[in-house]
């Protein structure tokens, strides 16, 4: 993407000066060399999504945004319903809640630098990806249906986290009302032996470190300080 299309808030932060329809400036989150590596696409998606009715504040795009369906990948808009905002189940296309975690370490930048390699081997030897990749979690049709109704709260009962994980995660990680039923056989032969692997595509496992911190109170709550390092 051409930095020139854009006015520089910060570092950090880039802005689409409102245009034409837009009712929003649009907002990009990322350093320059991140925007530079994203497509064109991007820019033209997040402008599209500003014209949207009832949109708040601004459309915007995250570190990883690349190009959608409709808004880019790594979008986000919220609507007000009394400004006559819109509800769209797939405004990115059919990738629903493929989203971004992050769990945070106790560990620092100078701790992890010294054995990053070591960890990274491990978790190539570690972590199932690719195509059609399985996982050692071995699920039967049932047990799938199980993991369905119970979200992360299911994986933490199984050992696979803990349950302060669940304070961290939108809705606990189990939106209520979940009915198995309304899968399909299909799609559970599918999916009842990749849980626990990573997936292909531009599916990631990033090990990361907080660069800047610029709302403390917001990073205390997250539980994140300078120099932290994550996993993404």
């Amino acid at each position: 993407m051409e930095l020139k299309k854009l006015k520089k808030i910060s570092d950090y932060e880039w802005e689409i000066v409102p245009s034409k329809k837009m009712r929003v400036p649009g907002k990009i989150f990322g350093n320059k060399e991140l925007i530079e590596e994203m497509d064109e696409k991007v820019y033209e998606q997040v402008s599209n999504v500003a014209c949207l009715p009832g949109i708040v504040k601004a459309s915007i795009a995250m570190p990883d945004a690349h190009w959608g369906y409709g808004f880019p990948i790594g979008g986000v808009a919220a609507f007000d319903p009394d400004m006559g905002g819109i509800i769209s189940v797939g405004g990115v296309g059919y990738d629903i809640s493929c989203g971004v975690r992050t769990l945070i370490s106790p560990l620092t930048r100078e701790e992890v630098k010294p054995v990053l390699e070591k960890l990274i081997r491990e978790f190539f030897e570690t972590i199932p990806c690719g195509v059609g990749s399985e996982g050692e979690i071995k699920l039967s049709i049932s047990q799938l249906d199980k993991v369905l109704v119970g979200g992360a709260k299911w994986a933490v009962e199984q050992g696979y986290g803990e349950w302060e994980d669940l304070e961290y995660t939108e809705e606990k990680g189990c939106m209520p009302g979940g009915n198995p039923d309304f899968v399909s056989k299909e799609a559970k032969k599918r999916q009842h032996r990749q849980i626990g692997t990573l997936g292909s595509g531009n599916h990631y496992l990033e090990v990361q470190y907080v660069a800047e911190v610029y709302d403390e109170k917001v990073a205390e709550a997250f539980g994140l300080f300078k120099d932290q390092v994550v996993i993404t």
